[in-house]
């Protein structure tokens, strides 16, 4: 009996045991730290990407004799004088709409005419002619349209302007 039992006091096969349990549980785990740190410390950073371009939204924004003719894309003011027209055109299709919120200073002409010969006719375009009554600011609501959508729910979000239009007195 004194032979099972080293100086420490433990028996030889219980040390011997708990060595191979160990050795079974930590060798793996050794192994797992020591590939995590090799890859972490040789990964390639993935390249960042470049800046993906932005259109420039631009209004198109024309003369014609006394009456102004806009294609609106962005709400950038515009001036005009007390008395002249401005005919907004759009040809995005379904749903579109122009109105004034301000009808005393910018109010809508029944029955105008077309200015910009090349939308005149054209399926999905529409023109909205406002006079300037009075000198003040007025703005305008465009909606450019939902498209022909049968559920709500599949509608794509509608654009809408809130475009401020500013009527100078005449001098």
């Amino acid at each position: 009996m004194w032979s099972e039992w080293q100086s420490g006091g433990q028996p030889t096969t219980g040390r011997s045991r708990r060595l191979v349990i160990t050795s079974i549980v930590g060798i793996p785990i050794v192994i797992g730290v020591l590939v995590s740190i090799v890859f972490y410390s040789t990964r390639v950073a993935p390249p960042v990407p470049a800046p993906l371009p932005s259109p420039s939204a631009t209004d198109r924004l024309l003369r014609d004799g006394q009456v102004l003719l806009l294609e609106p894309a962005t709400s950038a003011p515009i001036s005009m004088m007390d008395g002249q027209e401005i005919e907004i055109v759009l040809n995005t299709g379904v749903g579109q709409k122009v109105s004034t919120l301000d009808p005393s200073v910018l109010g809508a002409v029944a029955n105008p005419l077309c200015h910009l010969i090349a939308v005149c006719g054209v399926t999905g375009a529409g023109s909205w002619t406002f006079l300037a009554r009075l000198p003040g600011t007025a703005h305008l609501h465009v909606i450019f349209g939902t498209g022909d959508c049968p559920q709500r729910a599949s509608c794509p979000l509608v654009l809408q302007l809130l475009i401020p239009i500013t009527v100078i007195p005449i001098a």
